[in-house]
């Protein structure tokens, strides 16, 4: 099953671990995904500055793999990845969007390009990263492609657990359509929680009553307000 690079298609199992750039900031962005004996295998940055939180997912010789952004305006959190460092139609892989408006646990549809009507999805992504519970399924919703969990993969991982997050693959997946599914996850996770905390400020009650809450994209900001064209 290779969707986006050959280079990166393994009858094996891989074992990876994708590490946050920052020990001090609990909500740092990810920074690289290392191999198990702590190799650089991808790099992610971020667009500085970038109105659609756009990331760009490069091999360990800084080459452009995959660009994948947040789409504006939308209900459902929709993320977009494209080959290269191109966000054109044309060069659409997949794109993700929450299976529904509201979830206690968040889970993303995923829909290669060709996949145009979007009836059902060709992957799914469920899971929190705050409890290193997040898995990637097959069409079928039972088939596990890939999975994070708490073992630290190599002690020459010189990061603490808190900041590194072991994946394990399956044989015979795309490893970089896992890692770029798993940052997108994290992304939305990330914007979830920055929602419950503005919440939580705003109504003024505890962190746990907030936490509690349904996750929903109701309200999200004024630059969020759902469009005729991005309402999906």
């Amino acid at each position: 099953m290779t969707v986006v690079d050959p280079r990166f298609f393994s009858p094996y199992q891989v074992d990876l671990a994708i590490a946050r750039n920052s020990l001090t900031v609990a909500d740092g962005n990810l920074s690289s995904v290392l191999d198990v004996n702590g190799n650089v295998i991808f790099i992610i940055k971020d667009k500085n500055f970038s109105i659609h939180d756009r990331h760009i997912l490069l091999d360990a010789s800084e080459i452009p793999i995959l660009t994948f952004q947040k789409k504006h305006v939308t209900i459902h959190r929709r993320w977009q990845a494209f080959r290269g460092e191109s966000t054109s139609a044309k060069d659409l892989i997949f794109s993700t969007k929450k299976s529904s408006v509201i979830q206690k646990v968040t889970e993303l549809n995923v829909f290669l390009a060709e996949n145009k009507d979007e009836a059902i999805g060709d992957y799914k992504v469920v899971g929190e990263w705050k409890k290193r519970s997040c898995t990637v399924y097959s069409n079928d919703g039972a088939t596990i492609l890939a999975q994070m969990h708490d073992n630290h993969i190599d002690a020459c991982i010189h990061d603490s657990e808190e900041n590194t997050f072991a994946i394990t693959v399956s044989p015979n997946v795309d490893y970089v359509l896992v890692v770029a599914l798993m940052v997108i996850l994290y992304e939305v996770n990330k914007a979830r929680k920055k929602k419950k905390m503005k919440g939580m400020n705003k109504c003024g009650g505890s962190r746990e009553m907030v936490e509690e809450n349904e996750d929903t994209d109701e309200d999200e900001s004024e630059e969020d307000e759902v469009d005729t064209e991005d309402s999906d």
